[in-house]
């Protein structure tokens, strides 16, 4: 896929093209010292995004009640420096190559490889942990998939990340495309998913619980795989300390006990929610991810 940088030379576009340039030029160092810069970037993040820090802490207080509030702060704290980190593997990956980057151990392939050999289609299963952008670069370099995402507002960021994925993955998906993601599974491919974000009730978010929270959840999953019999995979992906190695955990199928939308719904949510508690740290909790279900709820983030 090429990327027309002519169409983006508007001085509204001059910070984004920033914000590249200083992802390219921190490239230029070892990849012990751009993590180094990604951790600086994060305690940076926590310092100056008011509203991101917020956001965190709400979540982070209704996700973990039984924490004291200095555990939470820390905690936030840690979450910042994951998200600084993200950056900086993000600029690694667009600018260098896989080569230069800390070890990554793969393990649990085994439960892909039968899937495939099965004939079915995958469901690779994740929460929006910050190991993102290496996630695609190294799966997709193991097998051919497709990711599902959420088009950014920034009109050059959006076209210039769609390039930068495309050279890893075989192609993206609009989080709404539910017919292209079953199409995809009927022909035995693999779609990488994390359906773990709030979802309106008139784009088809049901009434489930999250770290027993009341939220919306999309029932794309429970659907899909009613209609395709693709097997899913929860996937974990594991940055170890400051980045100096990495782990991405392909656990064994998860099998959807029931046929109920909002049943199967829950038990997805309840596995993502696993996922998260195992190294809540390096979650995204920069998003509104509990959102009232309906106006009797009240709105934490108010």
């Amino acid at each position: 896929m090429s990327f027309n940088a002519r169409a983006y030379l508007a001085p509204r576009f001059w910070p984004t093209w920033m914000g590249f340039g200083l992802f390219w030029l921190i490239t230029r160092l070892p990849y012990p010292a751009v993590m180094w810069v990604g951790r600086r970037l994060g305690a940076l993040m926590n310092l100056c995004l008011l509203s991101r820090r917020r956001t965190t802490l709400t979540n982070l207080r209704l996700a973990f009640p039984e924490r004291t509030d200095a555990e939470l702060r820390a905690l936030a704290r840690q979450a910042f420096l994951h998200l600084g980190m993200a950056s900086a593997e993000t600029a690694w990956i667009w600018y260098r190559s896989t080569d230069g980057i800390s070890p990554v151990t793969l393990e649990g392939t085994e439960h892909v490889d039968a899937a495939f050999a099965a004939g079915k289609g995958v469901i690779l299963l994740q929460a929006h942990f910050t190991v993102l952008e290496l996630c695609g670069a190294i799966v997709g370099a193991r097998w051919p998939v497709r990711a599902v995402y959420d088009n950014p507002k920034n009109p050059l960021f959006a076209a210039y990340l769609l390039y930068q994925r495309s050279r890893h993955l075989t192609g993206l998906i609009d989080n709404r495309g539910i017919r292209e993601m079953i199409r995809c599974l009927r022909r035995g491919e693999m779609v990488w998913y994390s359906p773990d974000q709030s979802v309106a009730a008139s784009h088809g978010g049901i009434a489930t619980r999250y770290f027993d929270q009341p939220v919306l959840s999309t029932s794309g999953t429970a659907r899909i795989v009613r209609m395709t019999g693709a097997a899913i995979i929860p996937f974990i992906p594991q940055r170890h300390v400051n980045g100096r190695a990495y782990t991405f955990v392909f656990q064994a199928p998860l099998q959807l006990a029931s046929d109920d939308p909002v049943e199967a719904t829950q038990q997805v949510n309840d596995a993502l929610e696993a996922q998260v508690r195992t190294q809540p740290e390096q979650y995204l909790w920069a998003h509104r991810r509990f959102k009232p279900p309906s106006p009797a709820f009240d709105n934490p983030y108010s």
